[in-house]
């Protein structure tokens, strides 16, 4: 058995390398391409042909930028630095040479390719952001459409296509790919198989943080209770990633992780403080305001940066009082989120704590009044 493991592992890292090989070769084909009808741009004598075809240069590198966006996304910053310095080096010698005469619209349409680079690899690298983002517009845009019905169910769509391939997927878990065990992570989550509870449990201590942050959510998606222990040890994670998936992971459980989250509010680590904040705010149970609301009065901001958020979602009539108060709160971060949360609440309590709060001493607070 143990030669057995040796001996897929050794194929699967095999058959990695040979795809890592094929990628680099497809993205080197169409650089090395591009990069050769630049240079004969550079060194034509016909510098009227060379100066109308130039800014047409950054859209032929813009199918190997697409491929390094979405093949290797954690690299998106170093890549970007790089090509921003080709680009002004380029630029810079072609227009001393007089190929082009206004840099700046030569820079515009670079500019341009540089951030549709730059969208690809923030999605590739850390979809959850995006997709946050999209969330909150369909809820409250009012379009009468939820997050979930715009994009499809993809609990469906994995169930579809890893159906039979579960030991496939599980084994994934162990590649030395990271890229692969998030992914592997993530898609036993869609699948819901309870068997992967205690793999997901062990990829908790995983050394990539994406891949701890997409264990803790399937494990949330599963709903095994005896999860929650691990992930409330995980709201500890010393990255935020991981502390983000924690949370995510104990509000997917609902009502089976309450009574543990309620309990969390009083643990002496702050990171677990305000990950059960988060959490309850997924949960979206009332019957929490009766610890959150004593919670404002956390020593850490972060915790009360939180707790504010949970309030201003889940919160009632009887919170007004105690956003109120968090327009004195020494972080301006709370005041920010304390005037958002008393914006929504239809009641006239509200009015002249917010006149007062047009003469706080932080110019965003005033904007936001």
């Amino acid at each position: 058995m143990a030669v057995h493991s040796r001996i897929l592992a050794s194929a699967s890292q095999s058959l990695e390398e040979r795809r890592d090989t094929v990628k680099l070769l497809i993205i080197g084909v169409f650089a090395v391409t591009s990069l050769i009808f630049t240079i004969y741009l550079i060194v034509s004598r016909d510098q009227a042909f060379s100066a109308s075809v130039y800014p047409l240069i950054p859209h032929l590198y813009l199918i190997p930028l697409i491929l390094l966006a979405l093949w290797y996304p954690k690299r998106g910053l170093q890549i970007t630095i790089l090509l921003i310095a080709a680009i002004l080096l380029l630029t810079t010698f072609m227009f001393l040479e007089g190929i082009i005469l206004n840099p700046f619209i030569a820079l515009l349409n670079a500019g341009m390719d540089i951030a549709i680079f730059v969208a690809l690899a923030l999605y590739a690298k850390d979809r959850t952001l995006v997709e946050s983002f999209l969330r909150g517009f369909f809820e409250h845009s009012g379009v009468g459409e939820s997050f979930e019905e715009a994009i499809g169910h993809p609990s469906t769509k994995a169930k579809i296509k890893f159906e039979g391939a579960f030991d496939d997927v599980l084994r994934a878990l162990h590649s030395q790919d990271e890229e692969m065990r998030e992914e592997a992570a993530r898609a036993l989550g869609e699948l819901g198989d309870r068997r992967a509870v205690n793999p997901l449990i062990e990829l908790l201590n995983d050394d990539n943080r994406y891949v701890r942050r997409e264990a803790a959510k399937s494990l949330g998606r599963i709903g095994d209770e005896k999860a929650i222990p691990a992930l409330i040890t995980a709201l500890k994670d010393e990255d935020r990633y991981g502390r983000e998936g924690a949370a995510e992971g104990l509000g997917e459980m609902c009502e089976k992780a309450y009574p543990s989250l309620i309990c969390a509010m009083n643990d002496s680590d702050w990171h677990v403080r305000m990950g059960a904040a988060i959490a309850l705010r997924i949960i979206g149970n009332k019957d929490a305001l009766k610890v959150l609301i004593p919670a404002m009065n956390d020593e850490n901001r972060f915790v009360r940066r939180e707790v504010i958020k949970s309030l201003g979602r889940i919160g009632d009539h009887s919170v007004v009082h105690t956003l109120i108060s968090a327009l004195k709160d020494p972080d301006r971060s709370v005041r920010l989120r304390a005037v958002s949360a008393l914006s929504k609440c239809n009641d006239k309590r509200v009015i002249e704590p917010l006149i007062e709060a047009l003469n706080d001493e932080d110019s965003g607070v005033r904007l936001r009044v």
